[in-house]
């Protein structure tokens, strides 16, 4: 007697149920190896699903792993177990003609038991649950954050983000982007206590002066860590991984009084600022303070433990100096790294720092150091 074909696997919508589940387990990210992505967007607060639930056996004939399906056995191919949540890149490679002999079905499989482990894991280890608050006005926005070490140290329960590109440099844009700091901090504490979010997590990419102004604000919140972008290898770094042989961070300081009430602080990390393009700037004379390291560079990328020595040096001093002089105004110049333009902003004390004024450097202009917003 002639055999039966065995019955296809038939194909339904799934549940809510069932996406829910798929989004539980993959912990929001991408499933293929070592991606993990995070699958949700936002833009100017709203949410974007930007995920895709994939086949590991293809449903239709032709597609990707079909002549599989008989192996495995499944009742239909909509079933959570033959389901990988993913980004759109990873998708398209596992399905793709020219690539999909790459990913027979052993391979995924295993990859989606890899993952969700390392989800369900999250539960029993050490991990706190964390928001990350994204600001990055530079440029495009960011899409996915890759950490040195490849996995990130905390639980990312939500994040807050300002990704709108900063590109008109005027007063009245300055402004508004100060106010829209406000605004974003607003909704980061009220994420953070909704969540109940032990820890915080900043990752900033923005003109210097928004966020000095940024870290102003963040001073009464959860414990942050605030990261640097490692440019050169498109990582972010906080704390070092090898801190054996690694020499700390020298800071060199110098202050010159002009018998003035007013006092020029400079910051060289990233590049030297000169004397004569703040006075420039200030069209005047006044008390000078600078402070840096040797050998300023572009590609210094500073971690946790250099951040902290640099800004304790310059929040010292220049309370030192202030308080023995009791300046009406300090005008802040800055050519360092993102992360510790953060970290200058949160040792501002308003009880004992009179108004301070901030300056976006621009090479073109001139002066080449143009007054952006005070704090």
């Amino acid at each position: 007697m002639k055999e039966k074909p065995r019955k296809k696997p038939s194909r339904r919508s799934l549940s809510q149920a069932e996406l829910n589940y798929l989004w539980m387990v993959s912990g929001g990210l991408c499933s293929f190896e070592k991606c993990r992505k995070r699958l949700v967007a936002s833009t100017n607060g709203a949410l974007t699903n930007v995920g895709i639930v994939a086949h590991i056996i293809g449903h239709a004939e032709g597609s990707a792993r079909h002549e599989h399906a008989n192996i495995y056995n499944f009742e239909t191919l909509e079933d959570v177990r033959n389901l990988m949540l993913m980004c759109y890149h990873h998708s398209k490679l596992i399905d793709d003609k020219h690539t999909r002999n790459e990913f027979p079905p052993e391979r995924l499989f295993q990859m989606k038991k890899d993952h969700e482990d390392w989800v369900r894991s999250w539960s029993g280890n050490k991990k706190k649950k964390s928001i990350a608050l994204i600001h990055k006005k530079l440029g495009p926005p960011l899409t996915e954050l890759t950490f040195e070490g490849g996995e990130a140290p905390f639980i990312m329960i939500e994040a807050v983000e300002d990704q709108e590109e900063f590109v008109n440099y005027t007063y009245e844009s300055w402004e508004k982007a100060k106010r829209n700091n406000e605004a974003i901090y607003s909704k980061f504490k009220k994420k953070v206590r909704e969540r109940e979010a032990n820890v915080a997590e900043v990752f900033p990419l923005s003109p210097i002066p928004l966020l000095i102004h940024l870290g102003f604000l963040l001073t009464d919140t959860v414990p942050l860590t605030v990261y640097q972008y490692d440019r050169v290898r498109e990582v972010w770094v906080s704390e070092f991984q090898n801190p054996k042989g690694i020499e700390r961070v020298q800071v060199d300081k110098s202050f010159t009084s002009k018998g003035s009430n007013e006092l020029a602080v400079a910051v060289s990390v990233s590049g030297t600022i000169h004397k004569k393009d703040m006075e420039e700037s200030l069209g005047k004379p006044v008390d000078f303070l600078k402070i840096g390291i040797p050998s300023p560079g572009v590609k210094r990328v500073l971690y946790k433990e250099d951040v902290k020595i640099i800004q304790e040096v310059i929040k010292d001093t220049t309370e030192e100096i202030f308080q023995a002089n009791g300046y009406e105004k300090i005008h802040f110049f800055y050519a360092g790294p993102a992360g510790l333009a953060i970290e200058i902003g949160r040792g501002i004390n308003p009880r004992i720092w009179s108004e301070v004024l901030l300056y976006e450097y621009a090479t073109r202009s001139q002066p080449k150091y143009q007054f952006a917003l005070k704090i």
